[in-house]
Parts: C-alpha cells; structure tokens; sequence
C-alpha cells in the first residue's frame, strides 16, 4: 500500500493550504487502503478513533531547500538497532511509518495482541521480513521529542 502526498487542501472545507501554512495529516485505514486527510490548523479536531497515525507539518515554500534524509538502507538499519531498545518503541513506529511512505515497507494490516495492543504488521521488501510494531500513541511534547531525534538521527 501507498501512503498518499498531501493534498495541498484542507479535507474539511477544501480550501487551499498556502506555501508556509501548518496544517496536520493523519492516516486512516480504509478498505485495504491507507488514507490521508489533511486539515488546517484552524480545522484540526485530533485524530479520529481509527487512525493509524498523525503529525503536524508544514507546506513547503517554493524557496525552501530540499532536505537530504538518509539513504534507505541506513534507515533500515536504525530501525533494526532500535528494536533492541524498547525505550524508544515510539520512534521505531515513527520510523516504520516513514520506511512505508519510503516504500520500502509495505502496510499489510492492523492487529491486536492477546493484551489488546494494538500492533501495525508491516513487510520489508528488500528483506522479505514482515514486522510486527506496536502502534505508539504520543503526545505533543513527545511527538516533538521524537521528530527532532529523528531528525538529528536521519538528516543529512
């Protein structure tokens, strides 16, 4: 499955999403397909009960620079070492996340365990490995945390 690009309008009112303007995008799960929804500040309300994931972003002004993230096999790579630190699950689900729109995972399903975690069941391509991560629930606070350790992590 194929994570869809920002649709450069506001899913509640349509209106266009100006160069420079935060707006917030969530996935949702629908019909065997992943769905993006992209909302204006203004008309963001949180993330609906099933989303699979979200984030606050910006619109890229036609002036900005590209950013250089990391190869993929050196994202791979982190997401292997982060397994082995339970500590940062929720950087592991961000990065399993960017992997899919990477297309390097591919989104197979949502499942829950026997303790009713919710859990993304995703297929590594390259390494005909199917992964089960817990889907990670973050707050604000954590939600920025992660991105810039991410980005310190991934950025060239």
């Amino acid at each position: 499955m194929e994570i869809p690009r920002p649709s450069r309008n506001c899913s509640a009112t349509n209106r266009e999403l100006k160069p420079g303007e935060m707006f917030f995008s969530v996935l949702i799960e629908e019909k065997d397909n992943i769905k993006r929804l992209d909302f204006s500040v203004e008309n963001w309300k949180g993330p609906p009960p099933e989303f699979l994931g979200w984030w606050k972003t910006r619109v890229p002004d036609n002036n900005d620079k590209k950013i250089q993230i990391a190869p993929n096999d050196v994202l791979l790579n982190l997401f292997e070492e982060l397994s082995l630190q339970p500590e940062n699950a929720d950087m592991r689900y961000v990065l399993a996340l960017l992997l899919i729109r990477r297309r390097q995972f591919r989104y197979e399903r949502e499942e829950k365990d026997e303790k009713g975690q919710k859990k993304l069941i995703v297929y590594a391509i390259k390494e005909n490995i199917t992964y089960e991560i817990p889907i990670m629930v973050l707050d604000r606070e954590r939600v920025d945390e992660v991105q810039k350790q991410l980005s310190q992590l991934i950025v060239n």
